[in-house]
């Protein structure tokens, strides 16, 4: 992984006119031209910057940058930061980049509801949060060949990670906010990917990385327990079987047209969940999310988004029938559903049951001791809770910290508080967000 000299972004950043003094504040072009002189060095071009207004002296920046040739070679940086006036970002100390997971892009992840998110909550806290959407997140849902993706897996990911923490870096110290390293959050797939960006990052002198703390969010990239390193093993099996047949994309439009029709018909009958309301359908996919998995792939048992409760009698078929959410707003977990993208990598996914599994090697986890960061691990009771504190253990990192929610009795795990409860449950300020923040301000 080569990477430029950090001196070598800062020389070029010096010849901007804001930071030579000939312009008294950062404004649109300004941002946008830092954003293309720290692409030059990372290897991309700054195609376009978006500002939106999301109250109370919070904007959000969305830059899209090129990082190759093919039409959907483009990663979406985001910026979420206190405001002086558009277009002039305050000034902070802390920083962190989040990473998402399958299905959803930064927006539709963590800022479905800009009213109750982490990343306004963070920034009314003094914290610069960025964010990235990976490659396929741009991908639309016309497209028909997909032999651009056959590569796009977990290493390619976590490159265009770098690619944006040097270019947020960058924009960093050119509005006078210095070029310390950043924070790394990864949620879910996102917490893989921050792993493997981790992992790379080993095999670089200290002056040339990025990241200088990791909070990997409700997932496990390695696994002490044998039947979920099995059920890792047959998911890749699987995996790897669509590759092989040369189908590259992981199908997600189920979740777009369950939200839809949850949205446009709520009481007429599900194409999806035979017996259920569309309604009934969206709840379902939030409660019992492990129904998505054959019985032997599951991750982890009774896996599920938002926790919620069941009728007492199932269906004939034996499906469950949901009756609300438990920590969530019906209304934004509906939100979060709309906006799925329609499609991803599939090498995403079997590179990281690869890992999990232990076969066939990848390289991404080849230097995990010597992983040296502080590490907040931040886990949900009905997620991958206590079961991704594991990989932590395997860290060179002598200070972790585990913050899980767990909310029920083990034998209620159904129950308990989601994967994305963390982010849109009514009380995860109290419950996560603040932990977060804490450890933000600690380290």
């Amino acid at each position: 992984m080569k990477k430029t000299p950090p001196v070598l972004v800062l020389a070029s950043l010096l010849a901007l006119p804001a930071l030579a003094g000939a312009a008294p504040s950062p404004d649109r072009a300004l941002l946008r031209e830092a954003a293309n002189v720290a692409c030059q060095q990372a290897r991309c071009v700054t195609a376009s910057l978006q500002r939106r207004d999301l109250g109370g002296g919070i904007a959000e920046y969305t830059y899209v940058l090129r990082v190759g040739p093919g039409p959907f070679d483009a990663i979406g940086l985001h910026r979420v930061v206190r405001e002086e006036a558009p277009f002039r970002p305050g000034r902070t100390h802390r920083a962190l980049l989040m990473t998402h997971g399958d299905i959803w892009g930064f927006d539709a992840a963590f800022l479905s509801d800009p009213g109750h998110a982490i990343p306004v909550f963070l920034a009314k806290n003094g914290i610069d949060v960025w964010g990235i959407d990976l490659r396929w997140v741009r991908v639309p849902a016309t497209t028909t060949d997909f032999a651009f993706m056959k590569d796009w897996g977990i290493d390619h990911d976590a490159r265009d990670v770098e690619t944006a923490l040097t270019v947020a870096r960058a924009v960093r110290l050119f509005g006078g906010n210095g070029f310390d390293r950043m924070k790394l959050l990864g949620w879910s797939r996102g917490g893989i990917i921050g792993y493997a960006t981790l992992n790379d990052e080993t095999r670089l002198p200290p002056g040339l990385r990025n990241v200088d703390g990791f909070i990997p969010v409700d997932i496990y990239l390695k696994t002490n327990d044998e039947g979920f390193r099995q059920n890792a093993c047959r998911r890749y099996a699987a995996e790897k079987a669509i590759l092989d047949a040369g189908t590259f994309e992981a199908d997600n439009r189920v979740v777009g047209l369950i939200g839809t029709l949850a949205s446009t018909n709520p009481s007429g009958a599900s194409p999806i969940f035979p017996g259920l309301t569309n309604e009934q359908a969206e709840l379902l996919s939030g409660e019992a999310t492990f129904l998505f998995f054959a019985p032997d792939q599951q991750p982890v048992p009774s896996y599920h988004f938002t926790g919620g409760t069941f009728a007492a009698t199932p269906l004939p078929s034996g499906l469950p029938v949901p009756t609300g959410l438990l920590y969530s707003p019906e209304a934004t977990w509906l939100k979060v559903l709309l906006g799925a993208t329609p499609f991803q990598a599939e090498r995403e996914l079997a590179d990281s049951d690869a890992a999990i599994c232990g076969a066939p090697d990848v390289p991404f986890d080849d230097h995990l001791a010597q992983i040296t960061v502080p590490v907040l691990y931040v886990g949900a009771g009905g997620g991958f809770g206590e079961f991704g504190v594991f990989t932590t253990t395997l860290l060179g990192s002598h200070d972790v910290t585990t913050h899980i929610v767990d909310l029920t009795p083990p034998d209620a795990r159904i129950a308990n508080f989601g994967h994305a409860d963390l982010f849109l449950g009514t009380d995860a300020q109290t419950l996560v967000w603040q932990a977060i923040l804490d450890w933000l301000r600690g380290h």
